[in-house]
């Protein structure tokens, strides 16, 4: 009996090391400054990161690669200057209680959920600096969609630049993009957790708002709101400013409806 096909895993992306060390310059690091590199690989962003003056956290899965982590920095471990994670980034708090941030080249295949768990996280980053596939850069930047009304609502998020498909080793087989958020100091972790589950609701499927929210919202609520924020109840939710969501969340939640 012929045995099936093995299936492969994501494949791995190491970025350049002259590439991570331009991506580190851009993220403009602070001395002494707590970062997260998640899915860290080989530890290119890590070595520009500790040249720059961080404190950093490798965040890593595969065994192998978290040997070798640990032989290439064996002496910032023995410093504190850097510590070697064995984790799943889906799951994984890194427990960081002081100002923390991310810079990092992460799982392609684990973009969307990875970001949406560090802003919604009861301890986020202040900020995001990520080597992403460009399409998926673009969509976290789009205003008229669920991930784009989210971050819109919590700070800001900006396409940086495009990245040769080279930046990588082996080269990536899509378009990459340099990709930052920039997190609101009034960004309120609680609200933001509500505000999610209510555009998880509004865009689930091609309705209008007024459809997607039934039950949730009444017509009274929705024509004042979308008076008095600039949109239309009876157009599709990526029609809603992305900071029209906030107001409407803060009703709904008052209702007791969120």
């Amino acid at each position: 009996m012929r045995r099936p096909p093995a299936v492969e895993g994501p494949q791995q992306h190491d970025l350049d090391p002259a590439v991570a060390e331009r991506f580190v310059a851009g993220a403009r690091i602070i001395a002494d400054e707590q970062v997260l590199d998640a899915g860290a690989g080989l530890g290119a962003i890590a070595a520009a990161l500790i040249a720059a003056g961080s404190k950093v956290t490798c965040a890593e899965f595969a065994p192998e690669r978290l040997d070798e982590l640990r032989r290439r920095f064996a002496k910032e471990i023995g410093a504190a200057r850097l510590s070697v994670v064995g984790a799943d980034l889906r799951s994984w708090d890194p427990g960081f209680v002081d100002s923390w941030r991310v810079i990092a080249n992460p799982p392609f295949h684990l973009t969307a959920q990875l970001v949406r768990g560090w802003i919604l996280g009861p301890r986020p980053p202040r900020a995001l600096d990520l080597i992403l596939q460009r399409e998926t850069a673009e969509k976290l930047c789009a205003p008229g969609t669920r991930s784009g009304a989210l971050l819109a609502c919590a700070g800001q998020a900006t396409f940086v630049a495009r990245l040769d498909r080279g930046a990588t080793n082996p080269p990536s087989r899509v378009d990459l993009a340099v990709w930052r958020f920039r997190r609101s100091r009034e960004a309120d972790p609680r609200e933001l957790v509500l505000l999610d589950k209510l555009l998880e609701r509004a865009f689930a499927g091609p309705r209008t708002v007024a459809e997607a929210l039934r039950g949730v919202a009444s017509a009274v609520q929705l024509k004042r709101q979308g008076a008095e924020q600039g949109w239309n109840p009876q157009g599709h939710p990526r029609e809603v400013p992305p900071h029209a969501w906030l107001p409407l969340t803060r009703l709904l939640a008052m209702c007791g409806k969120l």
